[in-house]
């Protein structure tokens, strides 16, 4: 997440506490806003007019127990699994009640809400794709109604209005430097986003974490190169 400033009581919320990624838990409505942008103007705020400016990034992964996701980098990589794809992006979280229905005193208080990466698959994508097409996600939050945890069977509607837009368009200064918080958190987020969708690891890496024997790599007296080497030295020595 980068480095943060803070003083004792003052923006130290958050430190020891480990950064998570968006998981919707079974019977919980969320709102959320996509938060992490491609281009910001001069002023450090998005420009929420374009509809393309939503940042997303996406990998092909296997998972294999014990050493979690892995970036798919090929077919000699297939040796761990069949690779699926993955889409990531950050959110903000809004302080709702398990029904969805937002926390009014907290959002203008600026308190409440989480700032997390969010990787899910390419149907979630998909279907939130098609919510764009009609209600903007720089213009709309995204509401998420899930009804299974493990499987994370969510459903989507589009909100009215978007709380990031808001609190960037604020009259009150100290809101509008909660939005602006909020893109700054999720810039450094995104710009991790890579290590929240897989690992990126060689084969012999992973044959090591599983346990597996790795031939090694320039044993003495093993290889051509180490007895051409020998045989240098032995002019110098």
């Amino acid at each position: 997440m980068g480095f943060i400033d803070f003083s004792f009581g003052s923006g130290d919320d958050s430190v020891g506490k480990k950064s998570t990624r968006f998981k919707a838990e079974g019977g919980r409505t969320y709102r959320v806003s996509f938060v992490a942008f491609k281009d910001l103007n001069e002023d450090g705020t998005p420009n929420l007019d374009n509809d393309d400016s939503i940042r997303f990034a996406g990998c092909e992964r296997i998972y294999k127990q014990g050493v979690g996701y892995i970036l798919y980098k090929g077919p000699a990589y297939a040796e761990f699994g069949q690779p699926r794809h993955a889409i990531g992006t950050v959110v903000c979280v809004w302080p709702c009640d398990k029904d969805g229905e937002l926390d009014a005193a907290s959002f203008k208080n600026g308190t409440g809400y989480q700032v997390q990466p969010w990787v899910f698959s390419p149907d979630k994508y998909n279907e939130i794709k098609r919510k764009h097409k009609r209600f903007p996600l720089t213009q709309h939050d995204l509401s998420l109604a899930c009804t299974d945890t493990q499987y994370q069977k969510i459903t989507f509607s589009a909100e009215r209005d978007n709380l990031l837009h808001k609190l960037l368009n604020a009259k009150s200064e100290d809101l509008r430097a909660v939005g602006q918080k909020i893109v700054q958190q999720a810039q450094a987020a995104m710009d991790n986003i890579h290590r929240d969708l897989a690992r990126d690891l060689t084969l012999d890496e992973i044959r090591e974490k599983l346990g597996d024997e790795v031939s090694p790599v320039g044993t003495p007296g093993s290889s051509h190169a180490a007895k051409n080497v020998e045989d240098i030295l032995d002019d110098v020595l």
